[in-house]
């Protein structure tokens, strides 16, 4: 691990004793309508499937970040904690 740092709070990782966590995010949309004509939803819902599954195989300008994203994260001990606890950033009520 050469020069690695936290992704959110930019803390060092130089060593491989430095706990730290790779959190990876997809993000995939969902109610996707679109002008093409289909027979039934069925045929609609499977032409979405298949291209959501090659996602991988495609770049992000054909597919396009409006349908998939796939983000990686180094985090720190500390900050995969926190992250942990509250992924999504809600207010404590």
């Amino acid at each position: 691990m050469q020069n690695s740092r936290c992704d959110r709070c930019q803390e060092a990782l130089e060593t491989l004793e430095n706990l730290h966590y790779t959190i990876t995010i997809e993000i995939e949309a969902e109610g996707y309508v679109d002008d093409q004509d289909y027979e039934s939803h069925e045929d609609q819902l499977s032409d979405i499937e298949a291209m959501i599954e090659s996602a991988d195989e495609i770049s992000s300008s054909d597919f396009g970040d409006d349908w998939y994203q796939r983000r990686q994260y180094i985090l720190c001990k500390r900050c995969y904690t926190q992250y942990i606890q509250n992924p999504l950033s809600k207010p404590s009520r």
